[in-house]
């Protein structure tokens, strides 16, 4: 009687592993089904889709002739070079890059992308390619003297960006105005309808070449960080192969010398160069 148990026991124990093996086969859970990464799928495709910016000065563009330029263009345009592939530029903002990558409609976002703590809990992040601060932008006519003239004083931003969530944590006094936009956060204080217009050091610099009207304050930005380009979670060797290039790109004197073509000044010093 035992040794019926012991052996219907035992069937029936196959069995459950013959059934989860068959499940993990068809839904490719797995080990070794269906992993293909997205560097594999790129370079098979030959297109890599790539988040920028629209409105970020210096940084990244959509021109008149419907063509994106700008630092991040550059180094995309690298990036695809170097993996044989054409570029779909996807548009992006301060709040629509994280859920582009999470729904998979880009590939990697190269968007002026601030690597904090909190947004890294949701996607992956390169090593920096490049790194920013913070600088505020008035009028001349009507200027602050510190970082704690923006207090009491209407500041506009873009929302989600890196300004927005260092002067909400910082600079509480001050009055954010938030707009879905860098160019709509600068046209509000070219019209008037705000007092200090804050945004990232590459930006301000590149505005101010064509708003004389205009100033920021001298001295090292507030805030300065790296800069980052973003890709959804799960895909080290899509990672890898980023953290590589970024490497190349820098070793080589090629990623400063794009900064320099694009802002006219010299690329930030990174601590891993």
């Amino acid at each position: 009687m035992f040794r019926k148990k012991k052996s219907a026991l035992l069937t029936l124990m196959m069995s459950l592993v013959l059934l989860v093996t068959a499940c993990s086969s068809e839904t490719g859970s797995s080990p070794g089904q269906n992993t293909q990464s997205r560097l594999d799928k790129i370079i098979a495709s030959k297109k890599i889709r790539i988040a920028t910016y629209a409105d970020s000065p210096g940084w990244s563009v959509l021109n008149a002739s419907g063509e994106y330029e700008g630092f991040d263009p550059d180094v995309s345009r690298k990036l695809a070079e170097s993996l044989g592939a054409e570029i779909e530029f996807v548009t992006t903002d301060g709040v629509n890059r994280i859920p582009l990558l999470e729904s998979d409609k880009v590939d990697v976002a190269i968007s002026v992308f601030t690597p904090t703590n909190e947004r890294a809990k949701s996607i992956n992040f390169t090593i920096p390619y490049s790194a920013a601060g913070l600088v505020p932008m008035y009028p001349k006519n009507k200027p602050i003297s510190s970082w704690d003239g923006v207090k009491g004083k209407k500041v506009s931003v873009s929302k989600g960006s890196t300004g927005d969530i260092a002067l909400s944590k910082y600079y509480p006094e001050a009055q954010l105005v938030r707009f879905d936009s860098t160019a709509d956060a600068f046209l509000a204080l070219k019209t008037g309808k705000v007092d200090v217009f804050v945004e990232e050091d590459g930006i301000i610099l590149d505005l101010l070449k064509k708003n004389q009207e205009f100033e920021s304050l001298p001295g090292q930005p507030f805030q300065s960080s790296y800069i980052a380009m973003g890709v959804k979670k799960g895909d080290q060797e899509w990672l890898n192969y980023l953290n590589h290039f970024i490497r190349n790109l820098n070793y080589s004197g090629e990623g400063a010398e794009l900064y320099k073509n694009r802002f006219g000044v010299d690329a930030p010093k990174l601590l891993t160069y």
